[in-house]
């Protein structure tokens, strides 16, 4: 007899709503604690307990919903659509399981292969938590919106958290929304502070949102806010620029951003890092962003192996194989140039100056091994007259107010130097000349929207006399010519508003002027293609972001590239700006050969590689000499060990998993009654819109878009009961993101959704396209499969028949079964279609065998009218006993699969875990032997033993199914001939 049991899975039903049981909690006192989530009306996705005895009390009860117990209805409805919505509808509130990805080639981006190995490499680990480690410009957003999508068709990313920096946080909401339909809320202070207002003190602010993205920085400014997140649960946690959340070598590794991520680590299942450095050149850099995907993985973070972090990352540059293979068509390769140029009689007399200069302090700081500040002041000449003076200035009024002689003959000094950077006006400053000489050779004209020009310098002061000299020269606006820095009040809202602005035709910006804080992620190519480094930079990192700025997967033209050197006749300003010079050489070297630049430099710490360039000036290395030494460095082996950087990039190529020869498989998906997404969107509308009269849609067949007003769900709830002012609800559409006509615009056309998205960057909509992507992960296909599963009722399933097509006597019952795993997961969801011919039992065959024999959905099928049910009422029984047993015995195989595994992870967890206690039993073994020493050595050994078992609990919740021989299946629709 077919019953329902409770156990995770099962369909019960609570307070007049049916809710699906997640996890059974057995409790001696209380009875069973039962964590369950909301199927229908307004506890849909609700998570709630219930504790079995209070509810007995409460004269309520639990009522395992009994899967036998359903009515079947006859279809009455043309060509029985209502059959065939309501059983696809079922089909796509399934969640497919297994390897194979179910997203390539359906979002509204490029089909790269490469891509896609984030998503292989996150759904075979135990967790799925990686580092995508990828180099500047190959499209980590991409790939981190693609297993996004996919961890949310899988039903195991409802809520999900972006972390990222504020100038970020625009463009990375922007691209999930646009490519993926995945809506992200854009938090800040206010906006916490608004939530706050509306909800009880006892309410966290980030429950209210199920897709969110805040700024790092917002979060480690305010402890109230982080203490909050902190206590929130997430499916999904994704940290952009991860980077800046690493351990860094040296004293203070351990940041407050750091400490922060480690905590987040531990607040969500999936967890993706992404970054294009790393590491700072130090193991133990990237063993800290690695124990944050697996705090089990290493135990030693200056010492591991290439075993310890296979599957935790994936690290390409634009040399490896398949990625050269994939972009050798999108991606056209830059042409860059080195423009050399004389500088003038003023420049040469302050060049001269600075080369003479004898400063006290230098001899103290070469004492104590510190930069000299006569490197600082050389480094802020190199960027302009201004930058020098503005340098001179502030450490003239310091030294005049220390007042010791020493203090006096500097500030003497650094006086006359300061009267010879103030003689280099506008019109004797050569590198000035240079660029307004390049923007007259390569004919710019200020008319053109789609020929903007980026200038990057490092100081805020070069920006800004640069922004008011083009203003006067070229007789351009304010709004014409902009600064990006992170300087002045408001500078991250501001920040934003010109990123955006830049990639808009309507906007008037022509030229950005860009500090290094826009080298770092953003998107500046939608309209640029030419690039001006004004200034050199000292670190090779700071080259490949200034440059992958428009230089990056989406450029569409062939990017520009010009670095303006000067050749002084002063012999060591003139040597010294050779070395700057084979920064450049290297830098281009790196794109043909070396994988990365930053191996010629020993580290990937920006500040370190300045640290290397500004020795090597200070002890008057030669060009040559310099240059060998990045030569060297970049021919280290892992073998040789005498570089950590080239060690440590090489040894992540053997920790790499080898890139399958072949394209990843692609399968064709869940199974499905109707060819597309967009044929299941407008049959559905059509059947809202006869069950209610007040929806009004058009369908352009032609251009495949769907367009409907904002329909009334997707609006928030009111207070105050006013509908016109409602907002609209960041589940279905970031705020950001609404219609400004109030109608909404789907396509599936993907060729035709890229042209809006490009066409949006005219300005319109405030930089949003128009239309919304339309594919399986948009939140509307959700809403229209909840209002289609109403329409025979709870506990109802419907009857059609496919005359012709199934033999007279011949009845099929379609059924769903979801064993989840014991955190309410689901890891088996069969499809068991259970035949029956002359009410015998004749045999089972899978959903997609079944679509296949019959063409349902593919052919029409006339509904011939009456129906008769008495006879197949009968056989539900037995149908839903055959379908439980046929769905325990796919649990059983699976379970057996997943026990083999679990076994294996336990056997590395237990060498892990030796290895952990070993390296503490070593650490203290060098120290003394007192109280002190014995009660840290205790505290770390019960920290890892916490690590360990919290780490086997989630493997085992995740790897476990109930052992029940009735799993709920649910009879969704049957078909007789």
């Amino acid at each position: 007899m077919a019953r329902g049991s409770l156990v995770a899975g099962a369909r019960i039903r609570v307070r007049d709503a049916e809710w699906v049981v997640g996890l059974v909690e057995p409790n001696p006192l209380s009875g069973n604690v039962i964590h369950a989530v909301g199927l229908s009306g307004v506890v849909r996705d609700k998570a709630a307990i219930f504790v079995e005895t209070v509810e007995k009390v409460l004269g309520r009860g639990i009522e395992v919903v009994d899967p036998a117990n359903v009515t079947l209805i006859a279809d009455s409805s043309s060509g029985y659509t209502d059959t065939l919505l309501h059983l696809e509808a079922a089909l796509r509130k399934s969640a497919p399981t297994g390897e194979a990805i179910q997203v390539a080639g359906r979002a509204a981006i490029d089909d790269l292969d490469f891509q896609l190995e984030p998503i292989r490499l996150a759904l075979k680990a135990p967790r799925a938590r990686i580092l995508v480690g990828d180099d500047v410009g190959l499209g980590k957003t991409l790939e981190a919106g693609l297993l996004t999508s996919e961890l949310i068709l899988r039903r195991r990313a409802k809520r999900i958290l972006v972390v990222a920096t504020k100038a970020m946080l625009a463009q990375f909401q922007h691209e999930f929304w646009t490519r993926f339909s995945v809506p992200l809320v854009r938090i800040d202070s206010e906006k916490i502070r608004q939530i706050r207002a509306r909800i009880p003190l006892n309410h966290n602010p980030f429950d209210q949102f199920d897709k969110a993205i805040i700024s790092v920085d917002t979060l480690k400014n305010d402890l109230q806010y982080r203490t909050a997140l902190e206590k929130a649960w997430w499916d999904l946690i994704i940290i952009d620029e991860a980077h800046n959340v690493a351990e860094r070598r040296g004293a203070g590794g351990v940041s407050q951003r750091n400490q922060l991520a480690e905590r987040l680590a531990s607040r969500s299942d999936a967890l993706v890092l992404m970054s294009a450095t790393p590491h700072d050149g130090s193991r133990r850099s990237f063993a800290s962003l690695m124990r944050m995907l697996d705090p089990t993985s290493i135990a030693d973070p200056d010492s591991y192996g290439p075993e310890d972090i296979k599957g935790l990352f994936v690290r390409r540059f634009r040399t490896t194989p398949s990625v050269r293979t994939a972009l050798t068509s999108k991606v056209q390769k830059r042409v860059t140039n080195r423009i050399n140029f004389a500088p003038s009689p003023a420049e040469e007399a302050a060049y001269d100056f600075l080369a003479n200069l004898d400063l006290q302090e230098d001899k103290a700081a070469r004492n104590c091994g510190q930069r000299l500040f006569k490197t600082l002041l050389e480094k802020a000449l190199f960027s302009s007259p201004a930058a020098c003076a503005e340098t001179l200035d502030k450490r003239i009024k310091a030294l005049l107010k220390d007042g010791s002689p020493e203090a006096l003959a500097d500030a003497a000094a650094l006086g006359k130097l300061l009267d010879a950077v103030q003689a280099i006006e506008a019109d004797n400053f050569a590198k000035y000349e240079r660029l307004r000489k390049l923007l007259d050779d390569i004919k710019w004209s200020p008319r053109k929207k789609d020929d903007r020009i980026v200038v990057f310098s490092e100081r805020i002061a070069t920006l800004e006399w640069l922004a008011e000299r083009l203003r006067a020269d070229l007789g351009l606006n304010e709004e014409q010519v902009k600064t990006l820095h992170a300087s002045g009040g408001d500078a991250d809202r501001k920040a934003q508003e010109v990123v955006r602005d830049f990639g808009l035709e309507r906007s008037p910006i022509r030229i950005l002027l860009a500090s290094d804080m826009a080298s770092e992620g953003l998107n500046l190519h939608y309209l640029s293609r030419k690039l001006v480094h004004f200034d050199i930079p000292w670190a090779l990192l700071t080259f490949q972001q200034r440059n992958g700025r428009i230089d990056r997967y989406g450029q569409e033209h062939q990017p520009h590239i010009w670095y303006l050197v000067a050749e002084p006749a002063q012999p060591k300003i003139r040597g010294d700006l050779r070395v700057l010079d084979r920064l450049i050489q290297k830098d281009e070297a790196a794109q043909d050969s070396i994988r990365d630049p930053s191996a010629f430099l020993g580290t990937n710490d920006e500040q370190e590689q300045e640290d290397v360039v500004a020795q090597a000036i200070e002890k008057g290395v030669s060009a040559e000499q310099f240059e060998a030494e990045m030569d060297a460095r970049a021919d280290v082996s892992d073998g040789a060990g005498d570089d950590a950087y080239g060690a440590l990039e090489a040894f992540f190529e053997v920790a790499q998993p080898e890139v399958p020869a072949t394209p990843i498989e692609r399968e064709a998906g869940r199974p499905s009654v109707f060819e597309t997404t967009f044929d299941f969107t407008t049959a559905a509308l059509e059947r809202v819109k006869a069950w209610k009269h007040d929806l009004q849609f058009e369908v352009d067949r032609k251009d495949r878009v769907i367009t409907l007003p904002i329909p009334d769900d997707f609006r928030e709830r009111s207070d105050f009961g006013g509908r016109a002012a409602r907002a609209v609800d960041a589940r279905f559409m970031p705020p950001e993101a609404e219609p400004q006509d109030g109608r909404v615009r789907l396509t599936d056309n993907r060729s035709l959704m890229n042209d809006r998205i490009v066409a949006s960057r005219q300005g319109a909509g405030g930089g949003w396209p128009e239309f919304q992507y339309l594919w399986d992960v948009h939140p509307a296909l959700d809403w229209l499969a909840d209002k289609i599963s109403g329409v025979f009722g709870r506990q109802n399933a419907p009857v059609a028949r496919l005359v012709g097509v199934l033999e007279p006597n011949q009845t099929a019952f379609v059924l769903n079964g979801v064993v989840p795993n014991l955190k309410g997961q689901p890891l088996v969801d069969e499809w068991p279609v259970v035949l029956f011919s002359r009410s015998e039992f004749a045999g089972i065959e899978t959903m997609r065998e079944f679509l296949d024999r019959t063409g349902l959905g593919r052919t029409k099928i006339p509904n011939i009218g009456a129906t008769r049910l008495d006879d197949v009422q009968k056989l539900v029984e037995e149908a839903v006993n055959r379908a439980q047993t046929y769905v325990h015995e796919a649990r059983k195989r699976f379970q057996s699969e997943l026990d083999g595994e679990l076994l294996a992870i336990d056997e590395r967890l237990e060498k892990l875990r030796a290895r952990h206690r070993q390296t503490i039993t070593d650490l203290f073994g060098r120290l003394e032997d007192n109280a002190i020493q014995r009660s840290k050595k205790a505290r770390q050994e019960e920290k890892v033993e916490q690590i360990f078992a919290s780490w086997w609990d989630w493997i085992k919740k995740t790897r476990e199914t109930p052992n029940d021989p009735n799993p709920y299946v649910r009879l969704v629709a049957v078909f007789r001939g």
